[in-house]
């Protein structure tokens, strides 16, 4: 529903969504509130106070004066996992839940992050050009490389990352993990081998990122790191921009042939500013933060946090919350905005 729209819904709760929405939403919320789309900025800020809800969606950003001036507000919905846009201190300290979709979306981001290893390994953009330009004698200087007997690193083995070390062993290669947050013990029942990130990308021929983007990550994936690749390696990135230290960092790997090509679903900012010469570089994959949201996966997102946010609405407990702690004492005020 977007803003303008009118009628007797007025004096329904108002949920802020600041990009679009899947139909289910409003469908699983009506009773309890009306969904209203506000990308515009200033159409955001004018609305925030009057929301008992919002939805964060895209690049927008929740600060703690936005979360502290929205005086009704009761929840907030991420439609997905990653919360390093909201300011989750300042959502707990006033007992709002901020829910999540930890589960939903993770065969779409693993299937996503092979999806676009193999057009890259595979080297199909430049073949399918090939093709089409009647350069058919030419296809012997275009070979396509291997996953099978290769071997995949996988920086981080959460939920997605467990799953694209399963999909890794299912092509037939071998699989590295790090991830400090996890037992060498927890990453070998998987049939991958634990190594420290330096070791990762020394050994691996592909690479993967799939890590939270936390203070101790970001910037990770640094200059020296990248330098450290190869030769010829494949990164994929379908985690968080931020992870990576810079697109220079990015395009100094492509240029020494540490990496041989790039696939990014997310960059730092979004969307990214489209000048820099990385985003011309022919070995360099591109996809708009999307692939997560296929048509199944975008579906059971959103009925899974608008379920959340409406069982928060009617005074229950959600599911799955980013900030659980806000539910530890009973008086804790959580889903009502007023603190503990």
């Amino acid at each position: 529903m977007n803003a303008d729209d009118s009628g007797g819904a007025h004096d329904v709760p108002l949920v802020v969504a600041t990009g679009s929405v899947h139909e289910c939403a409003q469908r699983i919320l009506e009773g309890a509130a009306r969904v209203v789309l506000a990308e515009d900025e200033a159409l955001f800020k004018r609305l925030a106070p009057e929301a008992v809800g919002f939805i964060v969606r895209g690049d927008t950003r929740l600060d703690c004066g936005t979360i502290h001036a929205a005086a009704r507000l009761k929840v907030i919905g991420r439609s997905g996992i990653g919360v390093d846009n909201v300011d989750l201190t300042a959502a707990t300290a006033r007992g709002i839940p901020v829910i999540v979709t930890p589960n939903v979306g993770v065969d779409a981001v693993a299937e996503g992050t092979f999806a676009m290893l193999l057009t890259l390994v595979k080297r199909l953009r430049e073949l399918d050009s090939l093709t089409r330009a009647g350069r058919w004698r030419e296809r012997n200087s275009v070979l396509p490389g291997d996953l099978a007997g290769c071997v995949l690193g996988a920086v981080g083995m959460g939920r997605i990352g467990r799953r694209v070390v399963e999909l890794g062993r299912a092509f037939g290669m071998s699989v590295l993990v790090a991830d400090p947050f996890l037992a060498a013990g927890e990453i070998e029942e998987s049939g991958a081998e634990a190594v420290s990130l330096g070791g990762l990308f020394a050994r691996s021929d592909h690479i993967t990122l799939h890590a939270p983007l936390l203070p101790s990550t970001r910037g990770m994936i640094t200059a020296e790191l990248l330098a450290s690749a190869g030769p010829g390696a494949v990164l994929v990135n379908l985690a968080r921009g931020g992870l990576i230290e810079s697109y220079e960092a990015l395009a100094s790997a492509l240029a020494s042939g540490a990496l041989a090509a790039v696939g990014l679903d997310v960059f730092e900012p979004e969307p990214p500013d489209l000048t820099h010469p990385l985003f011309e570089h022919p070995r360099v994959l591109l996809s708009p933060h999307a692939l997560g949201q296929t048509v199944k996966s975008r579906e059971a997102i959103f009925t899974a946090m608008s379920r959340d946010m409406r069982a928060v609405l009617e005074g229950g407990r959600p599911k799955s919350l980013a900030n659980p702690e806000i539910y530890a004492n009973p008086g804790s005020g959580a889903g009502t905005g007023v603190g503990r």
